[in-house]
């Protein structure tokens, strides 16, 4: 049974600690209608509740779900509060346009009362934001970086010792922040393995938005690009011609890699099976630490195909970041005191 206290910390977590918000304040909650699947009722109430409580002046919008030219339709509504909470996909689809909107904007993967109340949506969303900047920080001190996976992905490259560019990274607040900025695939070369689905990003709307891998193969990656595909010949041509139609379609870049990042949020869940709806369990899944994930086709972020690395390793400069899915705080300074500084991660990361 879900405590009423609990939803109400996971609500002043977005409300206080992520969107800033405070008595007076204006607060659209844009919220995707629940019989798409995405998104339940119940969460869009408990959060609209507790903002009253706090005398935010708070309206409700429900939407559809994502178009490929939702954002006109919304741009002037949302300019008239001073923030909007996303309970929707069209919040997603804009988000590495850092000027797309005037005023704040939160794009919540948090999608029920049960994953507010949980530990996905209660922990400190400042002791995540300290988390992303501290592995940021790590990325940024460069040297090289292989990453590598039990299906056989063994992929490389060098980070410049510049810091991270943070125009990749996303315009709106995430919450809760689940992945750090991404990492530019233009120096990384070798192969990586692709198995259950390609995915979209959540940028474009297209159809059919999966396509299932019956067998695994790798994709071979030189520089940033695609060179080639190596396995199962059926599989293969699936996929080649998948990008084709995606490319075509969107008059974008086809075999480029664009960049990559890890989740960081341990209490990331998924509780359908994947085969249900394999675009919601990759959009939902990214956060938790046991997923890699690379923009792929199209040469901007996050592109329109994603590739879902499971229980990967990143090894900077010989020292594990990630190990077989798991974030290794302890062997970078940068982490270890971040976690060591909040009661929240100490949790997340202690069970």
């Amino acid at each position: 049974m879900i405590k009423p206290e609990n939803i109400a910390k996971g609500a002043k977590n977005i409300l206080e600690n992520c969107a800033d918000l405070s008595k007076n304040q204006t607060l659209l909650i844009i919220s995707e209608d629940p019989v798409l699947g995405w998104y339940k009722k119940d969460i869009t109430d408990a959060l609209a509740e507790e903002a009253k409580g706090m005398g935010i002046k708070t309206t409700i919008l429900e939407v559809g779900g994502p178009q490929n030219d939702s954002k006109s339709t919304l741009t002037e509504v949302i300019d008239d509060f001073d923030c909007t909470i996303f309970f929707a996909r069209i919040g997603d689809q804009d988000r590495f346009d850092q000027s797309s909107f005037n005023t704040k904007r939160v794009m919540s993967y948090v999608r029920s009362a049960e994953n507010l109340a949980s530990k996905f949506g209660c922990t400190h969303h400042q002791a995540l934001i300290e988390l992303k900047k501290a592995i940021n920080t790590i990325f940024s001190k460069g040297g090289n970086v292989k990453i590598t996976c039990p299906l056989g992905t063994n992929i490389s490259g060098e980070l410049p010792k510049l810091k991270i560019d943070e125009s990749k990274d996303v315009g709106v607040i995430r919450f809760p922040m689940l992945v750090p900025t991404p990492i530019s695939a233009k120096s990384f070369s070798g192969k990586v393995a692709l198995s259950k689905y390609l995915t979209p990003t959540g940028s474009k709307v297209y159809d059919p938005p999966n396509l299932e891998l019956k067998k695994d193969i790798f994709s071979i990656v030189e520089r940033g690009k695609i060179s080639d595909f190596e396995g199962d010949e059926e599989t293969i041509n699936r996929v080649k011609n998948h990008y084709s139609d995606i490319s075509k379609m969107f008059n974008i870049e086809k075999y480029n890699i664009d960049s990559w990042h890890a989740g960081i949020h341990p209490g990331t869940y998924y509780d359908f099976p994947i085969e249900d709806d394999p675009d919601r369990w990759s959009n939902t899944i990214f956060g938790s630490p046991k997923f890699l994930h690379f923009h792929t086709c199209g040469d901007y972020a996050p592109g329109e195909i994603c590739w879902m690395v499971e229980n990967h390793s990143i090894i900077i400069d010989g020292e594990h970041l990630w190990k077989d899915g798991l974030l290794v705080a302890n062997n970078f300074i940068e982490t270890k005191d971040c976690i060591d500084k909040w009661v929240d991660l100490k949790e997340l990361f202690i069970n």
